[in-house]
């Protein structure tokens, strides 16, 4: 396990610090939540709360379903050489300037800790790690191990666990990030404020959800995805490949379009459209009360839609 990682983990139940157990290999909690210990597998905590025991189990069949929907996408596009059409250096170029606030440049990383809430394909971690940050990435399946998360960077940690109840002490990021993840949940508003918990005083947050569309798109979309969502995953990836040129025609927030990506990212992308049961879309002034109730200040709206970076007061 990294090292600076062990002092912020926390239970998911009681959020009370855990305790590292060398000889059994396990991280104990002081209330004795997690029965014998979280597992730490291949050299990462396994803090998944109640309802998750025995692995990524989910509390609902959609919630289940959801966790393989996505790691089925990462095992299968997790390597490709673009995802959501940006390569490495475009990952990095996300993280600064317009796309994060006016307050984030490439020089406010230095020293800072980072946690990639939802972290998925993993691609972000290195990129927040080459800016200067030490970095933690959540997820509560396997996805990021599929997809190569390259645990062996002492700059870089993974931990499997839920955001809604994220296993870790109250301040411990100066910023935490979740790029497209909360409105895969069963409840978006209370992810939000378990995540602004996490944030340091005069951190910040930074949240992007899928925007609600006009009502066409969203009767058309979720005719389609009442089919999608219950087929296996031969079958919703044979979709995704089918309906891959539907980009040329269908805005994608990450700019994948069909000509300019291949037809396998451009798949990928439809994918993370028409895989996942649990999908919840929003507006822009629904985020700015979650921001507001979270007690976070200076939200700022950013240019992809429903795009938000808020901060916790200092001190």
């Amino acid at each position: 396990m990294t090292p600076f990682l062990a002092p912020l983990l926390a239970c998911p139940r009681c959020r009370k610090p855990l305790r590292l157990d060398d000889a059994a290999g396990r991280l104990q909690c002081p209330e004795g939540h997690g029965g014998e210990g979280y597992s730490l597998a291949g050299g990462i905590p396994r803090l998944l709360p109640p309802g998750f025991a025995g692995g990524p189990a989910a509390t609902s069949a959609e919630e289940r379903r959801t966790v393989r929907a996505f790691e089925r996408q990462w095992r299968r596009y997790g390597g490709l050489r673009r995802i959501f059409g940006k390569d490495p250096l475009a990952m990095s170029a996300n993280l600064v300037g317009a796309r994060m606030g006016s307050r984030i440049d490439r020089g406010w990383y230095a020293g800072k800790r980072v946690l990639d809430a939802g972290c998925g394909h993993g691609r972000y971690l290195r990129a927040f790690a080459d800016l200067g940050a030490e970095v933690v990435g959540l997820d509560i399946g396997r996805g990021p191990e599929a997809a190569g998360v390259p645990l062996d960077d002492p700059r870089i940690a993974v931990v499997q666990g839920s955001v809604l109840e994220p296993p870790f002490r109250d301040g411990s990021f100066d910023l935490v990030f979740s790029d497209g993840v909360i409105h895969h949940t069963p409840d978006a508003p209370a992810a939000y404020q378990a995540l602004a918990r996490l944030v340091k005083p005069g951190g910040a947050l930074y949240i992007w959800v899928y925007p609600e569309e006009g009502a066409l798109r969203e009767l058309v979309f979720g005719s389609a995805r009442a089919l999608t969502t219950r087929l296996p995953g031969p079958g919703v990836r044979l979709v995704s490949f089918m309906l891959a040129p539907l980009t040329m025609f269908v805005r994608s927030y990450s700019g994948t379009t069909f000509g300019r990506a291949t037809w396998g990212e451009c798949a990928q992308v439809v994918h993370d459209w028409l895989a996942p049961p649990l999908q919840s879309h929003h507006t822009w002034d629904e985020v700015l009360e979650w921001a507001t109730r979270a007690g976070l200040v200076d939200p700022e709206r950013l240019p992809i839609p429903t795009g938000i970076t808020a901060w916790k007061p200092a001190g």
